[in-house]
């Protein structure tokens, strides 16, 4: 987050000066230690340790109505999160003959006494993942196990999942995210100059949702257990769209009196679909495209609170 932070002061100086004030800045994270420490550490990296120590954090909500706006859908909880059919798909994919020869490989490339079970090497899987992204010095003696074609089946067992729960999969899960655009949009169209930038600091649940309301690394067909070999190329692949640290960052361009807004993800800028043709997006444009989420969005009437 500190040199996150740092390539986003350097790419955008004017937007994000380096001395600090409370009226310029607007900083909030959930109520989680890790969320808390990821803003602490991106204060550092925009100012400096002293200066940070100033900075003005408001007390983390419980179930923040943006940060983390799901938490507080009854209609998700009880259709998407609670329901055991939202994985329907990856259950399926993990007792497909894909998943077994997978598995089988493994097996026989470590030749243990006994025989891992799909949860053996999934976990095994997540601990390279996450011994990898600590450091790239050394290899995690975990990846030993995998190879290429192993590692894209367990991938696409976790896109499955990240699909139904967070994704596409269901209407509700995408659609209640209307609540974040329109923070986003209230800020972005604001004719008041302070603050010049606000820092939301949150969860891939989070990210994910918001990713789908915008339309961006959307199949053109469903994610499905029987999909694997035809989806080596689909657009929703968590491994890239939300990996660690992710971030999504919403920058306004104003040129020759006309607004227009710079997406950034994982500070990369993405088009958005009314846009195909330019990093740089009429603010009116949006505003059409997304209509819906502007004009329909009461959030307890979306999720039958």
């Amino acid at each position: 987050m500190l040199q996150l932070a740092e390539r986003m002061q350097a790419r955008f100086p004017d937007v994000i000066p380096p001395v600090y004030s409370n009226s310029s800045y607007k900083f909030k994270f959930t109520k989680t230690q890790r969320t808390k420490r990821s803003a602490q550490s991106f204060a550092i990296g925009l100012f400096d340790r002293k200066t940070a120590m100033d900075v003005y954090f408001p007390e983390a909500l419980k179930h923040d109505p943006i940060l983390r706006f799901y938490k507080l859908c009854s209609k998700w909880k009880l259709t998407v999160k609670q329901n055991h059919a939202t994985l329907a798909e990856r259950k399926e994919f993990e007792d497909s003959l894909i998943m077994k020869r997978a598995i089988d490989k493994i097996n026989k490339k470590l030749n243990l006494d006994k025989a891992l079970s799909f949860d053996d090497v999934f976990l095994m899987y997540t601990t390279c993942a996450f011994e990898t992204a600590w450091t790239s010095k050394r290899k995690s003696p975990w990846c030993i196990a995998f190879d290429m074609d192993t590692i894209k089946v367990i991938e696409y067992a976790e896109d499955l999942k990240y699909y139904w729960l967070d994704g596409y999969g269901k209407e509700i899960t995408y659609k209640q995210a209307c609540k974040v655009f329109n923070d986003m949009l209230n800020f972005i169209t604001d004719q008041n100059p302070y603050p010049k930038a606000v820092f939301y600091f949150t969860h891939s649940g989070t990210l994910l949702k918001m990713l789908s309301h915008l339309n961006l690394y959307k199949d053109d067909e469903s994610l499905r257990a029987a999909g694997y070999d035809k989806n080596h190329n689909r657009k929703w692949r968590v491994s890239h769209i939300d990996t660690f640290g992710g971030n999504l960052a919403f920058i306004l361009y104003k040129c020759n009196g006309e607004n227009k807004l710079l997406v950034l993800h994982n500070e990369t800028p993405v088009r958005l679909p009314c846009c195909p043709d330019g990093d740089l997006c009429d603010i009116e444009k949006i505003k059409q495209y997304y209509s819906n989420s502007i004009n329909e969005c009461s959030f307890d009437s979306i999720c039958e609170n």
